[in-house]
């Protein structure tokens, strides 16, 4: 029975309460489409960053005498998602051959499973001793498929003779250009290690016959280290910058996380203001209306309706008003940020979302909505309705 009173009172007074919904949704929708530009900015910068490995990458400047002891602790840091030792910078240059064409100087790196760069590249599996990884842009240049063999040259000059070993090599994959910038192959650190003793003088497996190994072997030069999220990034960095010389992605992720703390406080003044304005005029006109309909409470009164069940008739009215003015809203808000979606797609890319909500900020949006808009019908009706005075109402029909 109290429901459909107010759904009757709903069609009789259709002009105020279209009034009603509009001022919820002058507030709601602007609202939605500040928080979704802040949110959207923000996880698009976020996004870009963590999906480029080398934003996550602690690299090592100079060389240094690193032993089991300092890999072992990279090992147990909870914050490090992947490291492998380096050899000396001037050890790791190398030619490769492919159908009589051949590209030098290119920068032999150390790979494992777990790699940032080879899990980015849609890579799966881990290579062995005979297989490689190459560039985007050397394999363009080569023209070489995946599953083609090619030759990995080396060189060394030893008793006043140069002296080259070349090794064939399976490709096993491709790493993307926007990830791997430079001119570079990628093999596991056991042929790196290989790589480094035979140009020391040594006559290392795979590149020379075994006759004379490396057994003295105790330190690495540096090594390449990837964190797990961008707030590991200044965890790691400040522990390996006490002692070494590194760099990171740490001043642009500083300056992401103030560009959020910024938007959060221009986002924070802006609503406050606009859900203060929107309280408000939305408290002024529910008391403008429950005023007009005193006399109409009266009789209700009459009739044999309590105090209470017309406070729950004008609470139901109120929440039913909220709930379409955020329907309306939602509807303005996902065609106005189909809109900016669009026009920055065309300069920033297809996949750039400025405007961005999930469910669950929707769903969060509604509970506040909706949570606001009922706690001033109880507020504004407990004045007016349990103060109700019958008598003075109907004196002024």
């Amino acid at each position: 029975m109290i429901f459909k009173l107010s759904l009757s009172s709903l069609k009789f007074e259709y002009l105020v309460n279209i009034c009603l919904i509009a001022s919820m949704v002058s507030v709601i929708a602007p609202l939605m489409l500040l928080f979704s530009l802040r949110f959207g900015i923000v996880s698009n910068l976020e996004e870009k960053l963590v999906t480029d490995p080398k934003n996550l990458e602690i690299r090592m400047m100079s060389g240094y005498q690193l032993d089991n002891s300092f890999f072992e602790e990279l090992k147990n840091d909870p914050h490090i998602d992947f490291y492998i030792p380096l050899t000396r910078s001037l050890s790791v240059t190398a030619n490769v051959n492919f159908k009589g064409k051949m590209i030098t100087n290119l920068e032999a790196i150390p790979t494992k499973a777990g790699d940032p760069l080879v899990i980015k590249s849609g890579i799966e599996g881990e290579l062995q001793d005979d297989e490689a990884y190459l560039s985007e842009q050397i394999a363009q240049d080569l023209n070489i498929k995946v599953g083609d063999k090619f030759k990995f040259v080396i060189s060394r000059i030893k008793e006043g003779r140069t002296q080259n070993a070349i090794v064939q090599l399976t490709l096993k994959g491709i790493i993307k250009k926007e990830y791997l910038k430079y001119k570079s192959i990628l093999i596991p650190l056991t042929p790196l290690i290989y790589m480094e003793d035979f140009r020391d003088g040594y006559e290392p497996p795979i590149f020379s016959d075994g006759s004379a190994l490396n057994e003295q072997r105790k330190y690495f030069d540096k090594a390449r280290i990837y964190v797990k999220t961008l707030d590991d990034v200044e965890i790691v960095d400040k522990k390996l910058r006490a002692h070494y010389q590194i760099t990171s992605a740490l001043e642009s992720i500083n300056n992401l996380k103030a560009i959020c703390n910024v938007l959060d406080f221009i986002l924070t003044v802006i609503s406050l203001v606009s859900i203060f304005g929107g309280v408000i005029a939305i408290c002024g006109l529910i008391w403008t209306n429950l005023s007009r309909l005193e006399k109409t409470f009266a009789l209700l009164k009459l009739t044999g309706l309590n105090k209470k069940q017309i406070m729950l008739m004008v609470i139901f009215e109120n929440l039913i008003l909220s709930t379409t003015a955020y329907a309306i809203a939602l509807g303005l808000f996902a065609t106005a940020k189909a809109l900016f979606n669009h026009y920055f797609s065309n300069i920033l890319g297809q996949n750039t979302l400025v405007s961005l909500l999930t469910i669950n900020h929707m769903l969060i949006g509604f509970a506040l909505s909706t949570t606001i808009c009922l706690v001033i019908s109880i507020l504004i009706c407990r004045f007016k309705i349990l103060n109700l005075n019958i008598a003075n109402s109907l004196r002024r029909m």
